[in-house]
């Protein structure tokens, strides 16, 4: 986990947690003091994985800013509320997906929290990379269908034929064969269409 963001107005707990989170993953935690600086920090900085409301904050109970990280961003969100007030928001909090902690807590409870989200987001970002591969894949083979049915269609080629044609275009040109059959698609759509 690198792009961390900590909220909250309490200064000696605010330098305790970012110097946890620094030293346990070895990243470098944003600091903010209030809800409005966080959401003005996540509308510059989409980017963030992981968002720690210690509550409350100076301006609004952080549940708030919560529900709107979860909303508005791809980050995960751990609430921290005192013990006492966790069954008030509970069923909201679960319904949206945030994370709640109940204060006080231990070093290796939240450790343990933190690496298994790291572990989970980690996770994602793979199977997100995958999934754009795969779609990317999916649009060339596209591409290249495309361009083949159109050279049977209007140059009258068997499916071999057109195929072998795109292979031999693209090795010509020396271009990818979904950027061949890209170019073909062009040159039969003003030829015939």
């Amino acid at each position: 986990m690198e792009k961390v963001l900590v909220i909250s107005s309490n200064k000696s707990a605010s330098e305790a947690l970012v110097k946890f989170i620094r030293d346990s993953f070895r990243c470098t935690p944003k600091l903010v003091e209030s809800a409005y600086q966080a959401k003005t920090y996540l509308d510059s900085e989409p980017s963030v994985e992981l968002a720690v409301i210690n509550s409350p904050l100076m301006d609004e109970s952080g549940f708030e800013l919560a529900e709107y990280i979860i909303e508005k961003t791809a980050a995960n969100c751990i609430f921290m509320i005192k013990e006492e007030h966790i069954e008030k928001i509970n069923d909201r909090a679960e319904k949206c997906g945030i994370i709640i902690v109940g204060k006080p807590f231990s070093r290796t409870l939240l450790y343990q929290l933190l690496k298994t989200l790291d572990i989970a987001v980690t996770r994602s970002l793979k199977l997100y990379s995958e999934n754009l591969r795969l779609e990317e894949k999916i649009r060339e083979i596209q591409t290249i269908d495309k361009a083949k049915f159109l050279l049977m269609e209007y140059k009258e080629m068997t499916e071999a034929e057109a195929h072998a044609y795109l292979e031999q275009y693209a090795m010509n040109k020396r271009k990818k064969k979904s950027i061949a059959a890209l170019e073909l698609i062009d040159r039969i759509n003003e030829q015939y269409l």
